[in-house]
């Protein structure tokens, strides 16, 4: 697999309070929430609990969704500290497992942090955005154009770390020259689906990645953005 990744603090944020991993077969992003840089903390405990999970120990959702757990749970007892209350972070975790030659994407996700799959040249969003504007897009009361300008569209319904969670998961097969895109809300706040999807199809994945920073960034870069690219041999 060729994999590209890339995060920047934007051009208003001072610091960035999104986290990330890529290893051989595991992805994460993370897009912390919570004053004081508390979002922060729950970004990267959520990332260094998914880097000591096994995740060949168990069925892969279950060691997606085991994975998203544990880290809500980790995050939830340090939020106890008063200066960390009420933090929280979005998680969109692939797992890719490779048998023989064939390729099986596993993913789990909580938040507004969005994974897409490219095939045959199409770029596809695969995972639900867990807020209110999209809740109102999923009902048929918002288009999906009025929700990319809608003012409330950061408000989050579901947080690792936050109450109770709902973990979302997608199973797919993948073929040679898919590509799988996870990424922060600080892309696709600024950057429309069309546009990504063009970029994609121009470059290899480092250069993919380094190239939606930049656009998000040209367009205001007004958050933290993030972005991993996996391309499937």
């Amino acid at each position: 697999m060729r994999v590209g990744a890339a995060t920047s603090n934007g051009l208003v944020r001072d610091h960035n309070e999104d986290a990330y991993w890529v290893s051989d077969n595991v992805f994460a992003v993370c897009d912390g929430m919570g004053g004081h840089q508390a979002g922060e903390v729950a970004a990267a405990i959520a990332v260094d609990v998914f880097k000591s999970c096994d995740f060949s120990a168990k069925p892969p959702m279950d060691a997606v969704m085991d994975a998203i757990m544990s880290a809500h749970r980790a995050i939830q007892a340090q939020a106890k500290a008063p200066h960390l209350r009420g933090m929280g972070t979005t998680a969109t975790l692939a797992y890719i497992v490779k048998d023989g030659t064939a390729y099986h994407l596993y993913l789990g996700h909580v938040g507004d942090s969005r994974a897409y799959m490219l095939h045959n040249g199409k770029l596809t969003q695969i995972t639900s955005d867990h807020s209110i504007v999209g809740e109102l897009v999923r009902n048929g009361n918002l288009s999906k154009d009025e929700a990319f300008h809608h003012p409330h569209r950061h408000v989050v319904t579901q947080a690792l770390g936050i109450g109770e969670i709902e973990i979302e998961t997608f199973s797919a097969p993948l073929v040679p020259t898919d590509w799988i895109l996870l990424c922060t809300d600080g892309l696709t706040d600024v950057v429309a689906d069309e546009q990504i999807e063009a970029v994609l199809l121009q470059h290899d994945p480092e250069g993919a990645a380094c190239e939606l920073i930049e656009i998000a960034n040209a367009n205001g870069g007004p958050d933290n953005v993030t972005v991993i690219l996996v391309e499937i041999p």
